[in-house]
């Protein structure tokens, strides 16, 4: 499994299924990352998962401390490669939990909300894309970019933003600021979308 944190203002943490390969000491990193957040007097929140006795496999996880929220992104039992619909369940940080279904052939990167984006770059990965970190740790970052540069903190999952204009945005830094290799990262990531 990895877990991956990122942020400034908060931690945005991830968590991937079926990558054991990967060094198991990194499993402490959403422990440490909590600790840290309530240190600095930050929200906590908990990362939720599997989906036991559904028979869901979990494609991806988040949970940001900031806002106390989590989600994750499910293929149902029933998924169809040729029709990908995925589950995306989503905590706030009272644990009241909302569902929906994501059928990621309506998505439009240009006007969709945080779920969608989720749905649909586990999609990318699921389909041999990219990597984890290039499809859906990428549209993490972004919104943790996005919600850094918010006055509000963190925006809801269900605000529909243009996601090709935060990762232009994005890239755009990663080049004014000489990281030529965060550059073609985040121009590959847009070439996803």
């Amino acid at each position: 499994m990895a877990i991956s944190g990122i942020g400034t203002t908060g931690y945005t943490v991830g968590y991937e299924t079926r990558r054991t390969e990967r060094n198991m000491t990194s499993n402490n990193f959403a422990k440490q990352a909590t600790e840290a957040a309530q240190a600095a007097g930050q929200a906590t929140a908990v990362l939720h998962g599997a989906d036991e006795g559904s028979g869901d496999i979990t494609i991806f996880s988040g949970a940001e401390l900031v806002s106390g929220s989590s989600v994750s992104v499910y293929k149902t039992k029933d998924f169809d490669p040729e029709n990908p619909v995925y589950k995306v369940k989503i905590w706030d940080k009272s644990g009241n939990v909302t569902e929906r279904m994501v059928d990621v052939s309506k998505v439009d990167p240009k006007n969709c909300d945080t779920a969608e984006m989720y749905a649909y770059t586990a999609n990318l990965k699921e389909r041999g894309k990219g990597s984890f970190e290039d499809t859906v740790l990428k549209a993490v970052v972004a919104k943790s970019v996005k919600d850094a540069e918010s006055s509000s903190g963190a925006w809801s999952f269900s605000d529909k933003v243009d996601w090709v204009k935060i990762v232009n945005d994005i890239m755009q830094s990663e080049y004014r600021y000489g990281d030529l290799k965060g550059y073609l990262e985040w121009k590959k990531f847009l070439s996803f979308l």
